[in-house]
């Protein structure tokens, strides 16, 4: 009968051990690959919807926020509120100061004449006369609504390797970058963020391409895949969204900047808002224009 030395017992046990190892990592990679490939469609959205779950309370006192004339949810007492429940139940529809602001700067305070629906959202009238030149507009006068420290930065090496961080496993979809544009501007005085909006360049391996936004952190260099969309079906993508950033503005008056983003499909541009909440960015209200 053949016998070992304890070290080489221990060495074949080790051995033993790490082809066991190596095949349930192989095994478990198959798998995760196989499924990968069935994916036709991802689309990865931090939502909460506390914001259709108000209190009438809230709803009849809140007051709009205006994006190109669409009304994407409005606020009261830094809650969030639905466009929807704003229609249906705010005192506050018509003949209420706003204040209206263009890329830049402030423009000024004007009225909101009257609120109409159309396609399901809701949309407002306004009696500021170049509505090109408006970006969005809101009831409160708060100075810290347009964020002056929000600009457009050149592209650097290290933006790709945030965007290769966040983006993690869903790189297997489609390994090129093509970074369309990148932001740098202040949630509050203590974060300072990166917006960076990416695109694939050419179709990945499974025929798909994806568009996402990636935040990074500066202080800490931490990154969040704010959204992500992926299609493998590009001849029947009329649904696949186009992500860009809009601009910062802390729109509920509580001294933190939300993150607004606009989706572009084939037929309808949504624009969505996102609060830093505990570290990390989640979508707070989102409308969408038909027919655009």
């Amino acid at each position: 009968m053949k016998q070992y030395s304890k070290g080489k017992l221990k060495l074949k046990r080790a051995t033993f051990v790490l082809i066991m190892i190596f095949l349930v990592m192989l095994v478990c990679g198959i798998i995760l690959l196989f499924a990968f490939c069935l994916n036709d469609r991802i689309e990865i959205d931090n939502q909460i919807s506390d914001a259709i779950n108000v209190s009438d309370d809230v709803s009849s006192n809140s007051k709009p926020i205006i994006i190109d004339n669409l009304i994407v949810g409005a606020t009261y007492e830094k809650k969030w509120v639905s466009s929807n429940k704003y229609f249906l139940k705010s005192n506050f529809k018509t003949d209420i100061d706003i204040a209206v602001y263009t890329d830049k700067t402030k423009a000024g305070t004007y009225k909101m004449k009257d609120t109409y629906t159309s396609d399901d959202s809701v949309y407002a009238n306004t009696s500021y006369p170049n509505n090109i030149d408006e970006y969005f507009a809101i009831s409160e006068n708060n100075d810290y609504a347009l964020s002056s420290q929000f600009r457009e930065i050149e592209i650097s090496k290290e933006d790709y390797s945030s965007v290769k961080k966040a983006l993690g496993i869903y790189r297997i979809y489609n390994n090129s970058l093509n970074i369309k544009n990148v932001y740098e501007g202040f949630i509050n005085i203590n974060t300072p963020v990166k917006i960076i909006s990416v695109t694939s360049s050419k179709k990945g391996i499974f025929g798909g391409i994806y568009s996402a936004i990636v935040i990074v952190n500066i202080n800490t260099n931490a990154t969040q895949l704010l959204q992500y969309s992926y299609t493998k079906d590009i001849d029947n993508s009329d649904d696949f969204p186009l992500y860009s950033v809009k601009f910062l503005s802390d729109l509920n008056g509580d001294g933190n900047c939300e993150i607004v983003t606009r989706d572009v499909t084939e037929f309808n541009v949504t624009y969505n808002v996102f609060e830093y909440q505990n570290n990390k960015f989640l979508k707070v209200l989102s409308e969408t224009m038909k027919g655009k």
